[in-house]
């Protein structure tokens, strides 16, 4: 019931705010309640929680939608402290390509933590962790920073970062890698790389920033995508499928085939 609310208390909001022709749609948090009020419906206690819904997990109602011109959409951004905005963007979505071939990796993840990680997102960044598949996907030496960061970006309010790590290159060169984590059937959204970018370019501005995002695939293959800002657009630049396994279970020809794809990426 509380998911059918949402939709009309988000749906309320813009078309409260919306002016015809426009590509931004300001409002705050204080918005929520009043469309609450004046539809009769229960307040909202997590008010946040709507917001992160229409990012990551839910579409936007149809009347928002249906005034986005072709190859365009919707998103919420934020704008500051309990601030947003609907912008409007080029349409991009971030999905794994199921047609990318699965490279076979030993599996190093130690049995206490398969059994004890709590939802899938975590279970991800665990995996992710002990296989040091950041090192792998970048092609250099990573290091876990910090956990469910949570600080504050100019103009944009309150970021969380699922995970932070810092890496150094065989030259030198120093990164700060903000991982996004979703489960298999959540969206991987770009206004959280576009706030993560802002967040390392405030905090860490002397490293290279290389936003990654991590997403669950059917059997447990992990898809890594590295994104990229082009043309004020979130894109990605590279992605890679990974299947833990254990030793065995990789074969000669899988040897052979990695083979055939090394020689062919050091060309």
């Amino acid at each position: 019931m509380k998911g059918n609310y949402y939709y009309q208390i988000i749906e309320w909001v813009f078309l409260e705010n919306y002016e015809d022709g426009s590509d931004t749609v300001p409002f705050d948090r204080e918005d929520f309640d009043r469309a609450s009020d004046e539809l009769r419906l229960p307040r909202i206690k997590n008010l946040g929680d709507i917001v992160y819904s229409f990012r990551y997990r839910r579409p936007l109602p149809e009347a928002i939608t249906s005034l986005a011109p072709t190859n365009k959409e919707w998103i919420i951004r934020g704008a500051g402290r309990s601030k947003y905005v609907f912008a409007l963007v080029d349409m991009v979505r971030i999905r794994p390509n199921e047609s990318l071939c699965t490279i076979k990796i030993p599996n190093s993840t130690p049995e206490i933590i398969n059994a004890s990680a709590l939802g899938d997102e975590q279970a991800l960044l665990a995996l992710v962790r002990y296989n040091r598949l950041i090192d792998l996907f970048l092609g250099f030496t990573a290091y876990s920073l910090q956990n469910h960061l949570r600080t504050t970006a100019s103009g944009i309010g309150q970021v969380e970062i699922d995970e932070i790590y810092v890496a150094v290159d065989k030259y030198g060169q120093e990164y700060v890698i903000p991982v996004q984590a979703k489960a298999h059937n959540d969206e991987i959204g770009v206004t959280q790389p576009e706030q993560d970018l802002a967040v390392c370019a405030e905090k860490w501005p002397e490293m290279t920033a290389m936003p990654v995002a991590v997403q669950f695939m059917e059997d447990g293959v992990v898809a890594l995508f590295l994104l990229t800002m082009q043309d004020g657009q979130i894109r990605v630049a590279r992605e890679a499928h990974y299947r833990l396994v254990p030793y065995d279970q990789i074969s000669e020809d899988d040897k052979r085939l990695y083979k055939t794809l090394a020689a062919g990426e050091a060309q």
